[in-house]
């Protein structure tokens, strides 16, 4: 039964990501490209390979902790909701899941696991929402930090009790995410920031798109300005 009702709340809100992506992005999706849809095409199969042919794990043997999985290809659609906008981060984060389940179909599927990847997705386009671009990369910390969270401490646990995993519940378990939390978010983080400058670069100097983060103007990447010495002629 839990199943069942989790799995029906889980598509009433991804129709809500979805609606709200619409609704947010509207002029956008007028101007959509081949471009636009080859780029995105792109860094889901990245995703798709990255989290389930070459993840990664890092020994963990304190307290019972096994090691540290390490998807590493999720952190791609937040950058693509930052890139392309909400609608492009919900659709991207619904495809990697649908493929990710195809390559790699392990245990019982929960729907749960794609509204994690959607989330992902619309969190990231959230970076951008607003007039100002000024704290770019404070934001992208905390809506990522916000959205790792809610995904590592709420929905995973509730997902995988559906699925019939009741030790996830365990307070032993909670202990060993809290930890491993902080060690899995210095390395996404990173690699957050430094995929979607790259990405931003490459787009701005060789194509002219429309992109979500530049509604409201260019991008200033690196926050601190630095000022040329003025040297002396002895």
């Amino acid at each position: 039964m839990i199943y069942v009702l989790t799995n029906i709340g889980v598509w009433l809100g991804i129709a809500i990501l979805f609606y709200i992506g619409v609704l947010l992005d509207y002029k956008n999706l007028k101007k959509i490209s081949i471009l636009t849809i080859t780029i995105t095409s792109l860094l889901i199969a990245l995703s798709v390979i990255l989290t389930n042919v070459i993840s990664y794990t890092i020994p963990f043997p304190f307290m019972g902790g096994g090691v540290i999985n390490l998807a590493l290809g999720n952190f791609l659609i937040f950058v693509i909701g930052m890139l392309f906008g909400p609608f492009f981060g919900v659709l991207s984060g619904l495809a990697t899941d649908a493929l990710g389940a195809l390559v790699n179909i392990a245990g019982t599927y929960h729907s749960g696991f794609a509204f994690n990847l959607a989330l992902y997705g619309f969190l990231g386009s959230m970076v951008f929402l607003f007039k100002s671009h000024k704290f770019w990369i404070l934001k992208t910390i905390i809506l990522y930090t916000i959205s790792f969270a809610l995904i590592s401490f709420a929905f995973n646990v509730l997902w995988l009790y559906a699925t019939g995993l009741k030790q996830v519940f365990f307070p032993m378990a909670f202990v060993v995410r809290a930890i491993k939390f902080p060690i899995q978010l210095a390395i996404y983080l990173p690699m957050v920031i430094s995929s979607f400058t790259i990405l931003y670069k490459l787009i701005i100097l060789r194509h002219s798109i429309a992109l979500w983060c530049t509604q409201k103007g260019l991008l200033v990447l690196t926050p601190i300005k630095f000022k040329k010495q003025k040297t002396c002629n002895s």
